[in-house]
């Protein structure tokens, strides 16, 4: 199928009942979704918003979210998705940067959206009716400003050099990037992905990443939908609640699994007891997607749960992927990123020419895939397709069997836990702390998240400012996984004779602080407080024993681990997976530290 229309009436001969996508508050069936894009056409035809304008899309919820985006898409709108949990800064930059002509958007983002002319809210409508009946369990009804339009037919056609969305990369007080994905370069990767890895009507696919990137939104309700497939959502990803996430995967018989792989190597590195999530029968493969799979985890998984795990690389700029490796014997290398699949690449030498084999370059890619573009931005579009080629930042060692591997990085682009952070959009919300008269952002190597973010500052005389106040002021300003999870201050930072910052130097610097940091003669409730603010950059005088993951800002899935290693190395214990879990407070944590050491 090469297109939106074209997937919508073959989507009329599915079951209505079948569900599209199962979540934890319930179910968006085919025959809603149907129902749904109609009233959505008769929304847009009465207040006049026409094919190729576009529309803001921010929810909570994921029913709401996916639902408002493919009806967006299907009648000719380009649908921005836009992560409803960014902090308010942020959320307004891209809102600007995309120009919307009507936002769609949950009751407390209202007021973000206020200078947008058409602002819809997903409040929910008391009049059930057929589409409340689609919808099933809790989810009866429908959104409040669907109530008396009328359902109008989406249009006949839609041209495949239309956008079929725009996914910004960044919002900061910068130039957000947005990228436009065209529908025929979507409809292109859906193909290349559901050949690639088998995917049918039978298939129940897992993807529990976020729907504003497009590793969510692709390789989850569109790939589903391109297939009249089903994917499951029954929670948002946390260190915590892994065993459910284990359960789901048996109990509902899941086909193939998407992951990132700092998910994978929370899997494999915690959790014993749970092999037979794997071996129910119905699993095919392990997708990993968005960074690079380290070979050690990857062999270590599949030999733990007996599983064939897939890489796939990609950027938001190739819709979702471009390189391959697996799931085929033929087409998959342990410790690379495969081979090209309805694309070509290559690495490329500084004069553009190709580097032989063996030899670094930028990886370079090709294909129907490739974004038409940044959205208004002719210049980053420029240099980004140079040539015809999507210069991808990477560099990328090619063998002699067409196999690559990435070997670094071209751009300072850090990558945590699968998601992109701009060191510059890091750098700029600390330099507009009052108190801080430099910086400089990095990425540091870590075994959980594959790199952290990392900022050296130089602050004004007197400030009393500290690192946890520096990177909760960051947090209130970008998203929580663009805040930096170490920052040092220094008196000053290594320059060059242009007066730029060597940050290799400054990055040497800071890991040398680290080391030296410690806790000695501390009491133990001491060290666990001096480690959880040292994580989670919160000051240690709003810490106590009382504070939990819910009211510690910084207390996520990648810190919740970071947590349990900075408390093994203080007290020199092992935390058992058990351990890992129970720890959902301060006084917890001190709990088991003390277990530990008694024993």
């Amino acid at each position: 199928m090469s297109s939106i229309v074209q997937v919508f009436e073959n989507a009329e001969r599915v079951k209505p009942g079948k569900p599209l996508m199962v979540t934890a508050s319930g179910e968006l069936t085919y025959g809603a979704l149907i129902e749904r894009t109609s009233l959505m056409a008769g929304l847009l035809k009465k207040d006049g918003i026409s094919e190729g304008d576009r529309a803001i899309v921010s929810s909570a919820d994921d029913i709401e979210s996916a639902s408002s985006f493919i009806g967006l898409m299907r009648c000719g709108a380009v649908p921005v998705m836009v992560d409803a949990h960014l902090p308010a800064p942020e959320w307004t930059e891209v809102a600007k940067a995309a120009k919307a002509s009507c936002a769609f958007v949950d009751q407390a983002l209202r007021e973000r959206a206020e200078k947008i002319t058409g602002v819809y809210e997903f409040g929910r409508s008391t009049k059930a009716g057929m589409l409340g009946r689609l919808l099933k369990r809790d989810r009866a009804g429908y959104p409040a400003f669907f109530e008396g339009i009328v359902p109008a037919a989406p249009p006949e056609k839609i041209d495949e050099g239309l956008d079929a969305y725009i996914m910004f990369t960044s919002g900061t007080t910068s130039r957000p990037k947005g990228v436009r994905i065209s529908h025929k370069a979507l409809f292109a990767h859906l193909g290349t992905l559901s050949r690639q890895f088998g995917y049918s009507g039978e298939a129940r696919i897992l993807n529990v990443l976020p729907l504003s990137h497009a590793d969510g939104i692709v390789q989850g309700p569109l790939v589903a939908l391109y297939n009249f497939a089903t994917v499951y959502r029954p929670l948002e990803f946390s260190i915590q609640r892994i065993t459910e996430l284990l359960d789901a995967l048996y109990r509902e018989r899941i086909t193939h699994f998407v992951a990132v792989p700092t998910m994978l190597s929370l899997i494999y590195k915690l959790w014993q007891g749970h092999e037979e999530s794997f071996s129910s029968g119905d699993l095919k493969m392990v997708v990993s997607t968005a960074s690079y799979l380290e070979k050690e985890i990857w062999e270590g998984f599949e030999k733990k749960f007996g599983v064939r795990v897939s890489n796939v690389y990609g950027l938001t700029e190739t819709v979702a992927g471009g390189l391959f490796s697996g799931p085929s014997d033929s087409g998959r290398r342990v410790g690379t990123v495969g081979k090209p699949v309805d694309c070509e690449a290559r690495a490329a030498l500084e004069d553009g020419a190709p580097a032989p084999d063996g030899e670094p370059g930028e990886l370079l890619l090709k294909g129907e895939n490739l974004m038409t573009g940044y959205f208004e931005d002719s210049e980053a579009t420029a240099q980004a397709l140079a040539g015809s080629w999507l210069h991808t930042g990477d560099i990328a060692v090619r063998d002699s069997d067409g196999f690559y591997r990435i070997t670094g990085r071209k751009k300072n682009i850090i990558v945590t836990g699968g998601l992109n952070v701009q060191p510059e959009e890091v750098t700029e919300a600390l330099k507009a702390h009052p108190d801080v008269l430099e910086a400089v952002t990095f990425g540091v190597e870590d075994d959980v998240s594959g790199e952290l973010v990392a900022s050296c500052v130089v602050l004004s005389s007197g400030s009393a400012a500290d690192d946890a106040g520096l990177a909760e002021w960051c947090r209130g300003r970008i998203a929580h996984y663009k805040a930096p999870r170490c920052v040092h201050i220094f008196e000053e930072l290594p320059k060059g004779p242009s007066g730029k910052v060597i940050i290799a130097q400054a990055k040497k610097m800071a890991l040398e602080a680290a080391v030296a940091e410690s806790a000695a003669g501390e009491s133990v409730i001491e060290k666990v407080l001096g480690a959880a603010s040292a994580v989670f950059k919160s000051p240690v005088k709003e810490l106590s024993e009382r504070s939990t993951t819910a009211d510690v800002a910084g207390w996520d899935s990648l810190a919740h681990l970071q947590f349990v290693v900075a408390l093994e190395e203080a007290f020199d214990i092992r935390l058992d997976p058990s351990d890992i879990i129970r720890i959902e407070s301060i006084g917890e944590a001190e709990r088991i530290v003390r277990e530990k050491l008694s024993s």
